[in-house]
């Protein structure tokens, strides 16, 4: 007897192993693919100017981005004693203009730097509804809790997220022609836009991402369709019942890694793991001793997997 249906996933052509870098863009549904990356240390660039979650704001960025034009003091007003910029998330914000400018620069350089190298690029998006700010008249990422009135929300339309989606491929692929895209949807509900609203987001999203992922080395992954047809379940949801439970994560991570992590990459993953298992043990019975040939192997187990991949590092 069937208790669910099962999201196929095409197998990717040029999976993921240890020698690629990884730049993952978009909606908080992306820092959850960073964080396991991190947690397995892949090489890889999560959302360097914050969770970005429409399209044509994000698409604004990585055009920046790799045509490396820096903000400027006109781009950042200041709000409640930090100075912020319209352009990205609010946790990119600093006491004085100087000091945000100068962090952007670096954040600018070093995103540019990643969309230049990457082999992987994922960009996951999370809503087609997207605020304008009206004196700038702008799709902004971020309102920063600014008054209402300086705003106006509005649906995008599919043929207008099509272009920009087609732009900002074309974008990345002139400045990157050999690095893979997947396109993805993010399954984290806007529940403050309506539950119908929240539904023609994501429909407008998905209609725009199937018409641009035929292009060369442009793919979609699953990641709305495996949290609402494969797990189905409010269960699998926070107490929020907006966003997923880190069993529902685990579970769509484990269906990327079927489908875009090379099987050589996975015995370094496990003796990631098995190290990362060891430290947190070690370090919450930080009262008692390993014991002397423990914390030696354990030692001896970094520095091989260091030697091996110069980058992996541990506090040991």
């Amino acid at each position: 007897m069937k208790w669910r249906t099962k999201v196929e996933i095409a197998q990717g052509a040029y999976p993921i192993d240890y020698q690629d870098e990884i730049l993952v863009l978009g909606s908080c549904f992306a820092d959850h693919l960073g964080g396991k990356l991190a947690y397995y240390q892949f090489r890889h660039l999560s959302n360097p100017f914050g969770v970005l979650f429409h399209p044509i704001p994000l698409g604004h960025l990585i055009e920046r981005a790799i045509e490396g034009r820096h903000f400027r003091e006109a781009d950042l007003f200041e709000h409640e004693g930090l100075w912020r910029c319209l352009e990205v998330h609010s946790r990119i914000a600093g006491t004085s203009g100087e000091a945000t400018l100068e962090g952007m620069k670096e954040a600018l350089n070093v995103f540019q730097q990643a969309l230049a190298k990457a082999s992987h690029i994922v960009l996951t998006l999370g809503t087609a509804f997207a605020f304008r700010n009206l004196d700038k008249d702008l799709l902004v990422a971020n309102c920063h809790k600014l008054p209402q009135q300086q705003f106006r929300r509005e649906l995008t339309p599919v043929v207008e997220l099509i272009h920009s989606l087609s732009h900002t491929l074309a974008v990345i692929r002139e400045n990157n022609p050999e690095c893979q895209i997947l396109l993805t949807v993010s399954p984290v509900r806007h529940v403050r836009d309506g539950l119908v609203e929240n539904q023609r987001s994501k429909a407008h999203l998905l209609a725009a991402v199937h018409q641009v992922v035929e292009g060369v080395n442009i793919h979609y992954f699953p990641a709305y369709e495996l949290l609402m047809d494969e797990l189905r379940d409010y269960r699998f949801y926070k107490r929020d019942l907006i966003h997923p439970t880190e069993q529902a994560v685990d579970f769509v991570w484990e269906k990327f890694m079927e489908a875009w992590v090379d099987p050589g990459a996975i015995p370094v993953m496990d003796r990631v793991a098995g190290i990362r298992k060891q430290l947190a043990h070690r370090n919450m019975h930080a009262a008692e001793s390993l014991g002397v040939a423990a914390s030696e192997s354990l030692k001896q187990k970094v520095e091989a997997l260091s030697a091996e991949f110069p980058f992996i590092h541990f506090e040991v």
